[in-house]
C-alpha cells in the first residue's frame, strides 16, 4: 500500500494485535514433528486450564454450601439447643466430605 508522503507529517494509525487460533501458534512454519507437538502442549494446556476452573469451581460451591450449612446449625441451635451435636454432625460430615471430594478431584 502507498501513503502519501508528507513531510513532517506523522501517519497515524491503530495498532491491531491479532492472535492466531489455539491450535495454529504459528505452526504451519515449523517442521511437521514440531507443529504436533506444540499442538499436544497446547491441547494438555487447555485440559488443565479446564480442569483447574472446574476444581475452583468445586471448591467455591462447598465453601458456599459450609458456610450456609453453619449458618443454618446456628440458627437451629437457638431453636432446639439440645440438637445441637447432631447439626453439628451433619455439618462436619458434609464439610470433610467436601474436603476429600475436592482432594481426589
Amino acid at each position: 500500500m502507498n501513503y502519501p508522503s508528507y513531510p513532517g507529517d506523522i501517519i497515524d494509525v491503530d495498532y491491531v494485535e491479532v492472535s492466531p487460533a489455539p491450535y495454529s501458534m504459528g505452526t504451519s512454519l515449523l517442521p511437521w514433528h514440531a507443529s504436533a507437538k506444540m499442538k499436544r502442549v497446547i491441547k494438555e494446556a487447555m485440559v488443565q486450564r479446564t480442569h483447574d476452573q472446574c476444581l475452583a469451581l468445586l471448591a467455591k460451591a462447598g465453601l458456599e454450601h459450609t458456610a450456609a450449612l453453619s449458618k443454618m446449625e446456628q440458627e437451629f441451635t437457638s431453636m432446639a439447643p439440645q440438637s445441637l451435636e447432631r447439626y453439628r454432625v451433619i455439618v462436619d460430615a458434609y464439610a470433610q466430605q467436601t474436603v476429600e471430594r475436592v482432594r481426589r478431584w
